[in-house]
């Protein structure tokens, strides 16, 4: 999180749920998949829906005027003229654009769950500044009514993060924005990642308490000294690997680091000024980890070059700033600045920064201020679904991936776009 909250959720606890139960929130009721897994579930039972003369913005690049098939929770074809599938349900879209499911990257729904308070205040453990090891899935709350709220401005996937007291904030939980229970929002199948962060906040928090890290100095060493330890860990357990006897060396509060260095987590870094960024690539660099993507990051625009030679992905916003010191050297041109240099971008919410109901809006202000029309919508569908790492399942309409599909009532990148009508896995969840 950053610190501030420029959007407040105003509707009311029992009239959001209502939503939720009246627009059919309903989902496959699994146990979620252990952290790393990553075979993809089978696809669930539902009836054929045909989206008929749609302007499908497929999130490839390409705008195609045409019918959508949607079929046992998967998109079943793409085209001018489609047979209609028996005992299917026919959208008439009148022309109206259709996109992918809007793919939130950087949310806290669940875990700053509304209405705001102290009791809903599950997102940092902020009693130590390194806490690799505790996990978003322990503390989502999935009544929170601000998620039926946010897919009906489209949203159908969110990467639920830890926020940003601590230098390492713990690990993601991925989720579809429908069920009832953590088990049937959780992702099966979807890679582990993690959350660190760099810069003013853990200095901030953890300093004021009396406890390190009280300057950037040390944070460095404290990032250094646990990856170390983590590294130490990963190299007893290789020995023993090799050998027999001793029982396998192990540690719950290393586990995730060890994981990273080996390359089995993806790393999120809240990260928003140049020296930062520095920073955690230099001890990315001596520790051999891979940083995914860099989140907020208002100063990247003046490093393109930096992040593209490291292939680090960015998460941004279209025109936040100001709400702290490393927050001010921001550029509403950033994201076409980054998108021109070969950077990976996505929009994000940060919900409850951002209300996420609003991140379509997120890409129409970066789309006013440069960034291409494709590009924009790319930054909320198919490029955050690639640096989660479900990018072959989720962000474009592509024949084999899941069903989440968005009707929109108007053109997608004016201010204000509200859909019609959403579908997640192929089941309606908003529309009449």
């Amino acid at each position: 999180m950053t610190g501030a909250r420029r959007c407040r959720i105003l509707w009311s606890t029992s009239a959001l749920l209502s939503l939720a139960i009246a627009t059919g929130c309903a989902g496959a009721t699994s146990s979620p998949t252990p952290a790393g897994a990553v075979s993809r579930p089978p696809p669930p039972k539902t009836t054929p829906i045909l989206i008929q003369n749609a302007r499908l913005w497929t999130g490839t690049g390409r705008v195609i005027t045409g019918d959508l098939l949607m079929h046992n929770g998967r998109i079943a074809a793409i085209g001018p003229g489609l047979k209609v599938p028996a005992g299917a349900t026919i959208v008439k879209a009148g022309g109206r654009d259709v996109t992918p499911g809007l793919v939130d990257m950087h949310s806290h729904i669940g875990v700053y769950a509304s209405p705001s308070a102290m009791a809903n205040a599950d997102g940092n453990e902020i009693s130590d500044a390194l806490t690799p090891m505790v996990r978003a899935i322990d503390a989502f709350d999935p009544e929170d009514p601000a998620i039926a709220r946010a897919v009906t401005g489209g949203v159908t996937t969110s990467l639920i993060l830890p926020g940003s007291a601590n230098i390492m904030g713990g690990e993601a939980l991925y989720v579809k924005l429908r069920g009832r229970t953590v088990a049937a929002m959780a992702i099966p199948g979807a890679p582990r990642s993690m959350k660190m962060a760099m810069g003013e906040n853990p200095k901030r928090l953890h300093g004021r308490k009396g406890r390190q890290p009280h300057s950037r100095l040390g944070h460095g060493w404290l990032l250094r000294k646990r990856m170390a330890e983590a590294r130490t860990l990963m190299r007893k357990q290789a020995r023993w690997e090799a050998s027999s006897g001793k029982p396998r060396p192990q540690d719950l509060g290393l586990e995730p680091l060890v994981a990273l260095l080996k390359g089995e987590v993806l790393l999120h870094v809240h990260c928003y000024q140049v020296h930062d960024i520095e920073t955690l690539l230099r001890i990315a660099k001596e520790f051999g980890f891979r940083v995914r993507a860099l989140h907020h990051a208002l100063e990247a625009w003046k490093v393109p070059a930096l992040l593209k030679n490291n292939d680090v992905g960015v998460a941004t916003f279209a025109d936040l700033w100001g709400f702290k010191m490393e927050a001010y050297d921001a550029s509403v041109r950033s994201p076409a600045i980054l998108h021109a240099a070969g950077v990976q971008v996505a929009l994000k919410s940060d919900h409850p920064v951002l209300d996420a109901r609003e991140l379509i809006g997120e890409a129409a202000m970066a789309h006013h201020y440069g960034l291409p029309a494709q590009a924009a919508l790319a930054s909320v569908t198919r490029i955050p679904a690639m640096l989660m790492g479900l990018g072959d399942r989720l962000g474009t309409l592509t024949v084999g991936k899941d069903a989440d599909v968005v009707l929109w009532g108007g053109p997608i990148l004016d201010l204000g776009a509200r859909p019609s009508r959403v579908w997640i896995d192929g089941r309606q969840v908003v529309g009449p």
